[in-house]
């Protein structure tokens, strides 16, 4: 059945909960039999789990390993693993032919996260009213619908410029799969946007959500932007992967941040921490300086939980040689 894009925008409760009462009469197609179109609520749940999964990860001899909340979306579907992840490429924009309008739906919901958000709650109320668990339909992404702050994380590091770069890294195969220039702009965006917010999820819980260089916690202040994940290497100079690599990455307060971007911070292949000379001339001078950088502001080494294994060492190094302004 051919749908178009306000099937799914415009999707009610009581719609959600036809969809999931035909869901509960589902069975697993045989081997070799063509499976059934996915619902409106199975795509919409699949552009969620784009905000916690990364589909490039899992495929193949690895499927199994597919994160909790997936696996258990793709039992209650009645379908495999593989189809989900396939499902959130196309979604994604990796993979075109699976159908340009989800494409742009998904690209529309990146953007507009609130409408997202009540779509994902009525899509969970419905669930629960059908009768699914929360083990059956996890709330992956916590309440989304409740929160009042919605947006992606990570966002602070993607600006015009790094869009541009990014349009012009991927944006000429997306425009020869049919794609027009305004639309492939959206989907790179999107992209962009899921990546970096799945970078900085990985990233801050690394870190055990507390700053690096002096261990703030921002605890149920959480998501209020008091806590950044940035990259060691900057992303504009990253490869594609180097700039999902949560390892390319160190969770810092405000002030730390904006620090470390500047080359005022640095961190050694030991994780010891440096300051620059001028910050050092400035912590002397300055007592405000002092209480944010000085000996007792901040920590010797980067602050890590115990057995984490932190940013690697081809990054530090690059932001050392290549950012630091004590050299």
């Amino acid at each position: 059945m051919a749908r178009d894009l306000s099937d799914f925008l415009e999707l009610t409760e009581r719609d959600a909960a036809a969809q999931w009462r035909q869901i509960c009469r589902r069975s697993r197609p045989a081997p070799g039999h063509r499976q059934e179109d996915f619902l409106p609520v199975e795509v919409l749940l699949c552009h969620g789990l784009l905000s916690v999964v990364s589909p490039h990860r899992f495929g193949g001899a690895n499927i199994h390993t597919v994160p909790a909340e997936l696996a258990s979306l793709a039992a209650t579907f009645r379908r495999s693993a593989g189809s989900l992840t396939s499902k959130m490429l196309n979604l994604e924009g990796a993979r075109l032919h699976g159908g340009k309008h989800e494409v742009l739906l998904s690209a529309r919901l990146t953007v507009d996260r609130s409408l997202f958000a009540g779509l994902y709650g009525r899509i969970l109320r419905a669930a629960r009213s059908a009768g699914f668990t929360e083990a059956e339909v996890p709330d992956f992404l916590g309440g989304l619908d409740s929160q009042a702050d919605t947006l992606l994380l990570g966002q602070d590091e993607i600006g015009p410029e790094e869009l541009l770069l990014a349009v012009s890294e991927s944006g000429r195969a997306l425009s020869e799969c049919g794609l027009g220039g305004e639309e492939t702009e959206r989907v790179v965006e999107q992209s962009v946007r899921i990546g970096q917010h799945r970078f900085a999820r990985a990233v801050l819980g690394a870190f055990d959500h507390r700053c690096g260089f002096c261990g703030f916690a921002p605890g149920p202040l959480e998501g209020r932007r008091l806590l950044l994940a940035s990259h060691v290497k900057p992303w504009r100079d990253s490869t594609p992967h180097e700039r999902l690599d949560p390892r390319n990455g160190i969770a810092a307060c405000p002030a730390h941040d904006a620090a470390f971007d500047v080359g005022l911070l640095t961190v050694n292949g030991g994780r010891r921490i440096h300051r620059s000379a001028n910050l050092e001339g400035l912590i002397v001078r300055d007592a405000g300086a002092n209480r944010f950088f000085g000996v007792g502001a901040l920590a010797a080494k980067l602050i890590l939980p115990p057995r984490a294994a932190g940013p690697a060492p081809c990054y530090l190094d690059y932001h050392r040689q290549h950012v630091f302004a004590g050299n």
